[in-house]
């Protein structure tokens, strides 16, 4: 069965970790992530377009990818700076977010078409990201959803903080604080949406829990108590 994960979280809510657990357990298929996409544009200039799909892609793909956008307020320059030869893709412009981000949904877009399974990871701070999802789920593939987050985003700065001192990449605070909130008022409509979900705790320095799995519209309480922000952002809206 084709299967689809997203992995999604605030920033510096500790989602590379949890997906490399899961790798070690399940088959996570093609892994897209758009900061993993920057970082290899930005140091190697080029990425080879098969380690993120299954068959070979050619310049009309991009072109009418980008052509044929939901989202009509693409910067058609950047974009046209993007170029895919014998299957390498290049970006001859300035490498950014939003180059890498536009890539990112490139790559999704086709896998869905080829019916591939394929992951991917997002902090989740804008509808799109559950649009897609609800997409997945109406392609015909079992979707599952992984969220985790912190009780406070004072939390994530300090964890970013941490993350650029070892040479990480560097999200402002006020990015940070903004997007914690628009990720977590998101929560809801993608849990309800999954076929499987896992809600996450991961406020503690030491310890990562799992608080909360959907299985086939059941839910499934892994610890005595929850943070208040599950019953906030989650539970009162379900009126569980």
């Amino acid at each position: 069965m084709k299967r689809f994960r997203m992995f999604a979280g605030p920033n510096g809510s500790g989602k590379s970790t949890l997906i490399e657990d899961v790798k070690k357990y399940y088959n996570v298929g093609y892994f897209i992530n758009a900061d993993v996409i920057e970082l290899a544009l930005k140091t190697k200039g080029f990425i080879h377009c098969d380690d993120y799909l299954p068959t070979e892609i050619s310049q009309n793909n991009w072109n009418n990818f980008f052509l044929h956008a939901e989202n009509k307020k693409i910067d058609l320059n950047k974009l046209q700076q993007i170029h895919i030869v014998d299957n390498i893709l290049v970006c001859t412009g300035t490498i950014d977010s939003y180059i890498a981000a536009s890539v990112a949904n490139f790559f999704r877009e086709i896998l869905l078409k080829q019916q591939s399974t394929f992951s991917f990871e997002t902090v989740m701070s804008h509808p799109s990201k559950v649009d897609f999802l609800k997409k997945a789920k109406n392609n015909g593939f079992k979707t599952y959803f992984y969220f985790i987050t912190t009780q406070d985003p004072t939390i994530n700065i300090k964890r970013i903080g941490f993350r650029v001192s070892k040479g990480g990449h560097n999200v402002s605070e006020e990015k940070i604080i903004e997007r914690y909130y628009r990720t977590m008022n998101l929560l809801y409509d993608a849990f309800v949406t999954a076929d499987t979900a896992f809600i996450f705790d991961n406020s503690s320095e030491d310890d990562r829990s799992l608080l909360i799995e959907k299985k086939e519209n059941k839910l499934y309480f892994l610890q005595e108590n929850v943070p208040e922000w599950v019953k906030i952002y989650l539970l009162d809206k379900i009126n569980y």
